[in-house]
């Protein structure tokens, strides 16, 4: 039988992947600044707070900044994963990120919470990360552009300890609490993005600019993003969290999918590369991705 924790995570990550393809299309039309994106998310982390009747509590000071770490950590992560996405396909630059994300998850998670695997678990994220992997691997005209790893790698050391300093928050405060206070630290970073000139100019920039139809597209991105950060969030209290981003490689299945079926329809919008070696690494790959999960499920 299925763990309830995989399965409010799979669900969560298919609510990403269609996020994912919006913000590669706002960010390609509507937003110059990656900071400036990271910053509307941030802010409207904010709404979080309409949860309080449902199990605000004062933490302890150590907890409360943990809390407040893991959001800030989350939106700058953030910054890293739309500096990323600016310079390269989202079906690359994630892939790549949730490579790296499970591997340092699983070393974090060993030293600050203590959590272990048992062997079936730690094959299955092996075999996880090396169908990620697969999935991002850089086609021969791709390997001259480097640029963007280093934001990847930025971007999932940043998701990385959020997660597992969240998972911490989750053993001393309930779920909405815990939420609510790490959901205040991604208040407070996007806050701080203000002191950069720059976003500031792209902020104004971009509300002027925007029109109906791109914020619709934005808040339709932002509710997806919001409901599938409570399910990922609700199965890091419930399960592993190690485990939980380790079946992030189910994201880039879903994301595969969505990006042949736009790319298809509508060529010029994502920019994506559909070769024949392309699409045969991907599909290998989601092989591998599909065993990791029977795997850990």
């Amino acid at each position: 039988m299925i763990k309830g924790y995989v399965i409010f995570a799979i669900v969560a990550y298919l609510a990403f992947a269609v996020n994912s393809v919006i913000d590669k299309f706002l960010l390609k039309r509507s937003v110059k600044k990656p900071g400036t994106y990271a910053f509307y998310i941030g802010l409207l982390s904010g709404l979080s707070l309409l949860l309080f009747p449902f199990g605000l509590a004062m933490p302890s000071l150590k907890v409360l900044g943990l809390a407040l770490l893991s959001g800030a950590l989350f939106v700058y992560a953030m910054v890293w994963l739309f500096s990323a996405l600016k310079r390269e396909d989202v079906s690359r630059v994630l892939p790549a990120i949730g490579a790296l994300v499970p591997v340092v998850t699983f070393a974090a998670s060993f030293i600050i919470v203590g959590e272990r695997l048992a062997a079936r678990e730690v094959w299955g994220l092996l075999v996880l990360v090396i169908g990620t992997l697969l999935i991002s691997w850089p086609e021969e005209r791709r390997l001259s552009s480097r640029q963007w790893l280093k934001f990847a790698a930025l971007s999932a050391v940043g998701f990385a300890l959020s997660f597992t300093l969240a998972k911490a928050v989750y053993l001393e405060q309930s779920f909405v609490s815990g939420l609510i206070w790490t959901r205040l630290g991604m208040v407070a970073a996007a806050l701080s993005l203000l002191l950069s000139s720059a976003v500031r100019k792209d902020i104004l920039a971009s509300a002027k600019a925007s029109q109906g139809g791109s914020r619709l597209v934005f808040v339709l991105g932002q509710l997806l993003a919001a409901a599938g950060g409570i399910l990922q969030n609700y199965s890091v209290s419930l399960g592993s969290v190690t485990i939980v981003n380790a079946l992030q490689g189910t994201q880039f299945a879903f994301l595969f999918i969505l990006t042949w079926s736009v790319s298809s329809a509508y060529p010029k919008i994502l920019d994506e590369d559909f070769s024949r070696a392309a699409v045969t690494i991907k599909l290998v790959s989601l092989i591998f991705i599909s065993a990791g999960l029977l795997l850990i499920a």
